[in-house]
């Protein structure tokens, strides 16, 4: 098995615990740092087995670390970014797994030291709940990770994080930063929208008749409020853009359903009912992104 040495995670909550979880399971690391900001959360990760030490000093943390992931929530992903570079040792790589990537890439690469590399990267799973309390070391199995280098990152460190999230259970697929944030615009956080104005346009007297259809529709309305306030503020534009695209089918249905054309409306059920089961039969991927 793959020895990473070394490894911090800064944000050591459901993702980074996680990741921390999978790591020492899988004995990919010779130890396993965990940097925060509370030390009940990190003695709650140390205590979990998801880390092996934690302090919470980032330089302290990653001074000495061969690979540093970067596991915060978007807004403050490229500014814990370049706290844990000012530390960072030549050779060590450094890496993320923020949901957004153009922004934070640009952001990093701005103040990237020589000698160390930076590879963005966005393991697409997660799950409604947070903490390191809900993290299991079994999240990334089956799931797919993108990475998103771009002509600055070095190709040998690109190869290092790609094993170790293969070593994860993680299918990993390579994109660039601009195609990867318009595309979990549409497969990620327009759904998250659609879910939060699904349950705000229900009636508060309908609420207590709501069934599976309801709670399935919208279980990650659930999800991190501040967490996902900095994915839509971040991918914003992209955001709007596949609003927009939604818009156009959601008055198409509209329209349908004011002039009682029912074969053309069986005919767009239909459509959604092979584009739904071609995501099971594998044609949409592993996806299993339900956090960010």
């Amino acid at each position: 098995m793959a020895d990473f040495g070394r490894i911090t995670i800064v944000g050591v909550g459901l993702i980074g615990g996680a990741l921390g979880l999978a790591l020492k399971r899988r004995a990919l690391a010779r130890q396993v740092v965990g940097v925060g900001h509370r030390d009940i959360s990190l003695k709650r990760a140390e205590e979990r087995g998801a880390i092996d030490r934690w302090t919470l000093d980032i330089a302290e943390g990653a001074a000495e670390a061969d690979i540093v992931v970067i596991c915060t929530p978007v807004g403050l992903t490229a500014e814990k970014a370049a706290e844990a570079l000012r530390a960072m040792k030549p050779g060590s790589i450094l890496t993320d797994v923020a949901s957004t990537k153009a922004n934070i890439t640009r952001k990093v690469e701005a103040v990237l030291p020589e000698g160390i590399a930076f590879v963005p990267a966005h393991p697409m799973a997660g799950s409604e709940k947070r903490g390191v309390q809900n993290a299991r070391p079994d999240l990334f199995d089956g799931a797919r990770c993108v990475l998103t280098p771009t002509d600055k990152t070095a190709s040998d460190a690109v190869e290092t994080i790609r094993k170790m999230w293969q070593a994860l259970g993680a299918s990993v697929q390579m994109l660039d930063i601009d195609e990867h944030d318009r595309a979990v615009a549409q497969i990620s956080h327009l759904p998250h929208v659609i879910a939060v104005t699904t349950i705000n346009a229900a009636d508060e007297a309908s609420l207590p008749y709501a069934a599976t259809g309801l709670k399935d529709v919208t279980r990650i309305a659930a999800s991190d409020v501040d967490l996902w306030l900095d994915v839509l503020k971040d991918n914003r534009e992209n955001v709007m853009e596949a609003l927009e695209r939604f818009a156009g089918e959601f008055d198409s249905i509209r329209a349908l359903l004011k002039s009682r054309q029912w074969d053309d409306l069986r005919e767009a059920l239909e459509r959604a009912c092979r584009r739904r089961t071609s995501l099971e039969s594998g044609a949409g991927g592993a996806e299993r992104q339900t956090e960010n």
